[in-house]
């Protein structure tokens, strides 16, 4: 079953209680009235009734007016601060406004002193405090000030804003009520009416992540959101992360006002520095996940580093021995049984104007076969005769602006790999968990 969907994000109690009321006839008001609200006279006895539009006048000389009253599926202050009902419920907005008109010091209505009936439940004003060190201001979907009462207002000093009430989103009637917070009596009322088919039904209809993407660059994140209400509607919703190798990755909000009868399109880039899986979910029925793999070179090609280092690693010879330099003397050095060496050349230098480190040694492996060799700490030698005459790369030296470093290591790989078979990477670690990664392979 489709739902109408209002925002989720933060929900907002309200206090509800049976009441008995009766219908009068309502004056339909679905915006803001700019007009001055009618004036009426001060009934003797009894609640004074009222319509959506018009004031009452208090025997002190307050005048009070429920200038108009409008259903929304969610309001937004300036601030940001979204105020959110509960799942089926929405909120109805009323323009209060308050007169001192007499000669002498009055004390306008407070907030707390109205209440709205509908459906023969009674709802208290909602509270929206904005961020701190601001004063809360109505932005979405119509501007100005939320009602703050004024004491001792002196003559002629008025009090004007917003006051929100959640209720059901299928309400049609409704009444605003007044009461004297001092003696608990039922000063007025206002009734009025509202359309269920005014509210927005903003609906998330899709979401869209990179199958893969390539470590260091960030992933695209693109959801669509349409409403298909009767007005403009906020789309506020919290989406989570899951990272394979980081816990407690923060997530994000997904946040847009959509016209009725349009979609938006919501973008955001998440971060991808390492090899990894990045899975995205908006809740309550939306998850996609992107594989974060290395970045791909060929044999004999550089790539640059997180730190600015170009590293090269030169296509693998494959032998069965290979001899050692041990300073001045040398020694064979056979495979075990069943694999042979994939021996590498590795220069790395520094273009930078700063001086910054080479990769360590510890951060190579090479695959073949699918057998991973991760072990490229050779003793104590100097480096290799055969095949290849070149001391070792030692790694985690400081190169100095323009400097190059080469070196060569070896690794395990299975016997008969061919060349084509041999990957070898390097990981550079960026966080505690996760390494960025290039691999070099023939032909990528």
């Amino acid at each position: 079953m489709h739902r109408r969907t209002f925002l989720t994000s933060l929900a907002l109690a309200s206090t509800a209680g049976c009441t008995t009321t009766k219908s009068d006839s309502a004056v339909a008001s679905s915006g803001e009235d700019t007009s001055r609200p009618s004036e009426t006279t001060t009934a003797t006895s009894g609640p004074v009734q009222r319509s959506v539009g018009e004031s009452y006048s208090r025997p002190d000389g307050a005048t009070i007016a429920v200038a108009s009253a409008r259903f929304t599926g969610a309001a937004r202050l300036d601030d940001g601060t979204t105020i959110t009902p509960e799942q089926g419920n929405a909120l109805i907005l009323a323009d209060v406004r308050a007169a001192n008109t007499d000669e002498s010091v009055v004390d306008l209505p407070s907030r707390d002193s109205l209440a709205l009936i509908t459906g023969g439940s009674q709802y208290r004003p909602l509270r929206p405090k904005g961020k701190p060190g601001g004063e809360p201001t109505l932005s979405f979907p119509l501007g100005g000030a939320l009602y703050e009462t004024v004491e001792d207002a002196h003559p002629n000093v008025t009090a004007r804003g917003w006051v929100f009430f959640e209720a059901p989103a299928d309400s049609t009637e409704f009444r605003i009520s007044l009461s004297d917070s001092q003696s608990s009596t039922l000063e007025a009322y206002w009734d009025g009416t509202v359309d269920p088919s005014s509210l927005p039904d903003v609906e998330l209809t899709s979401l869209d992540v990179p199958e893969e993407q390539i470590n260091g660059d960030p992933i695209q994140l693109s959801v669509s959101v349409t409403n298909t209400g009767g007005s403009a509607g906020l789309f506020n919703q919290r989406f989570s992360i899951v990272r394979s190798n980081e816990p407690n990755t923060p997530g994000g909000t997904l946040d847009a006002t959509v016209e009725p009868g349009e979609t938006v399109t919501i973008e955001k880039t998440l971060p991808a520095q390492g090899v990894q899986d990045v899975t995205v979910a908006v809740p309550p029925a939306f998850e996609k996940t992107t594989h974060v793999v290395p970045t791909k070179a060929q044999f004999g090609s550089s790539h640059e580093l997180p730190n600015g280092v170009q590293l090269r690693v030169s296509k693998p010879t494959v032998s069965d021995t290979v001899w050692v330099d041990q300073n001045g003397g040398g020694s064979e050095i056979y495979s075990i049984d069943r694999r042979s060496f994939a021996v590498f050349e590795i220069t790395a230098w520094n273009p930078t104007e700063s001086t910054i480190s080479e990769p360590d040694e510890d951060w190579f492996e090479v695959e073949g076969n699918g057998f991973v060799d991760s072990n490229s700490n050779r003793g104590f030698a100097r480096g290799l005769r055969e095949p290849i005459e070149m001391p070792y790369f030692r790694g985690s030296r400081e190169l100095t602006p323009g400097e190059t470093t080469n070196g060569v290591l070896y690794f395990d790989v299975p016997k008969n790999t061919s060349v084509g078979e041999i990957a070898c990477r390097v990981k550079w670690p960026v966080t505690e968990r996760t390494n960025q990664v290039c691999e070099w392979k023939v032909g990528e």
